[in-house]
């Protein structure tokens, strides 16, 4: 299944190739994805920081696209050595789902 991926902040759109069991549960699967991301106890190189403040507390925010939940489904939700998911660079038919981060 293909799945459309795009971002409020960014013109770019990706789109992901992925077994039609992944993609009918994409949008809970992107939700998934949300928590792990924003959880401060995840150790992920999508941090990044934002800014310190006077009393030299580091607080961080999160950079990311669509390589990123592609990382995630094959790394963290889907674990088990098999790839899930892959970054495709233009479909070949028409994606069958649309998520928007």
């Amino acid at each position: 299944m293909i799945v459309k991926i795009e971002f409020n902040y960014e013109t770019d759109t990706g789109y992901m190739i992925c077994p039609s069991k992944v993609g009918k549960n994409v949008r809970q699967l992107q939700r998934d994805f949300d928590k792990w991301l924003y959880n401060r106890e995840n150790n992920h190189p999508y941090w990044e920081l934002a800014l310190i403040d006077e009393d030299g507390n580091e607080l961080y925010g999160v950079c990311f696209n669509a390589e990123a939940f592609v990382y995630w489904l094959n790394n963290v939700r889907f674990n088990k050595g098999k790839k899930v998911a892959r970054l495709i660079e233009i479909p070949n038919k028409t994606p069958k789902k649309t998520i928007r981060f």
